[in-house]
């Protein structure tokens, strides 16, 4: 089975007995997303070296008796319409495309904070 088709439960699993590494899973998630992107066009942002960066500081932070999140180093993304200081928040409109914010919506607050890694903004429709 490909690192992409781990399902979340299983990839946490596998994060957490170090079995899998958050930079691994990141890189198979990126190298799908490059195979698909074209055809899918589900990306409204996407940086792989901010997902590559959270990935390493995740791994970083991963030292023996530290407690970490649920759902440290595992990968996912949040719609263009929640806040994110580090990416644009465009709101799935033109109107707003390319706007920085600077605060994190509450769902990603709660996704930083349980570990994931957050990859990029979906497209609104």
């Amino acid at each position: 089975m490909t690192l992409y088709h781990l399902t979340a439960r299983e990839a946490i699993a596998q994060l957490s007995t170090s079995q899998l590494s958050a930079l691994e899973l990141a890189q198979a998630c990126l190298a799908r997303i490059e195979q698909r992107e074209q055809a899918v066009e589900a990306w409204q942002y996407l940086n792989p070296d901010q997902v590559i960066e959270q990935a390493l500081a995740g791994e970083r932070a991963r030292a023996p008796g530290t407690p970490q999140g649920p759902l440290h180093g595992n990968p996912g993304a949040v719609n263009d319409i929640c806040a994110t200081a580090d990416m644009p928040t465009g709101w799935g409109t033109p109107i707003h495309a390319g706007q920085q914010l600077n605060y994190d919506a509450a769902v990603v607050e709660r996704l930083r904070a349980a570990g994931a890694i957050i990859m990029g903004k979906t497209v609104s429709t």
